[in-house]
């Protein structure tokens, strides 16, 4: 308990306006890419796939957001195939009890309280419940997972709290009160896809620009630390095997639409 309240503690003080202000302002200078290299170079990140030159980025920001080459992503084109949105690591996946209430990292998680809607979470009692954890070494664009209507988009929360396992262990309830984007859609089945800022850095920018959209395609970007969260209704896919703690890449089948 005194461990969890002092992680608490020590990210509220490290993580108002004046700090976040501040992020934000470091990582969109032009001196900030002098720190474009040695970033790459501490997660490993593979520069090969990446659609511009380093040198061409103007800030860490940019790099971070940064595109990649187009056949860098392959996307699963099976027509009953529903692909990982992100890159990053399957940190969660389970059932959602009849409830409405799921378990992550020994946290209760009601889904009325993380869709801000008791009609919508009643759609996913016995569903399945999926979190994509990015980190900062990942490719951090969203794509559209299956070809989709957006039949709602909206956002909650104002926290900023980390997402990462330490995050998910130590804080409160993190994925239901930081800031987050819940968009409900529609096509062979009904799901519902939120990606969830972190710490300090709380964008999330939408760059898609019609309600039809197809798999692959750009759903927007994070800005810094990011988690996404799936949820899906009951018997309406069969999860691929092994998905626990497996590195997944945006485009690769994670699951089959029945």
């Amino acid at each position: 308990m005194f461990k969890k309240k002092l992680f608490q503690l020590c990210v509220e003080l490290t993580n108002g306006d004046l700090s976040s202000k501040t992020l934000k302002k470091l990582t969109k200078s032009n001196l900030s890419r002098l720190l474009i290299q040695p970033f790459a170079k501490t997660y490993n990140i593979n520069t090969d796939e990446i659609l511009d030159e380093l040198d061409d980025f103007k800030n860490l920001n940019d790099f971070f957001i940064r595109k990649l080459r187009p056949d860098a992503r392959p996307i699963d084109q099976n027509e009953d195939s529903f692909v990982s949105p992100t890159d990053g690591v399957i940190s969660e996946v389970g059932v959602i009890s009849d409830d409405r209430t799921f378990v992550v990292k020994n946290q209760t998680y009601n889904v009325q309280t993380l869709v801000g809607d008791s009609e919508l979470a009643d759609k996913y009692k016995d569903g399945t419940y999926m979190i994509i954890y990015l980190s900062p070494r990942n490719y951090h664009r969203i794509h559209f997972p299956m070809n989709s209507q957006i039949r709602d988009a909206y956002s909650l929360g104002k926290y900023s709290y980390p997402v990462n396992k330490m995050g998910l262990e130590l804080g409160d309830n993190i994925l239901s009160y930081n800031y987050r984007q819940v968009y409900r859609l529609n096509g062979k089945i009904n799901y519902t896809l939120i990606p969830v800022g972190a710490q300090n850095v709380n964008s999330i920018i939408p760059t898609y620009d019609d309600i039809y959209v197809k798999k692959g395609e750009e759903l927007g970007y994070f800005e810094f630390g990011s988690t996404v969260v799936l949820l899906f209704e009951k018997n309406n896919i069969i999860l691929e095997d092994n998905l626990k703690d497996r590195e997944i890449k945006m485009g690769e089948k994670i699951a089959t639409i029945l």
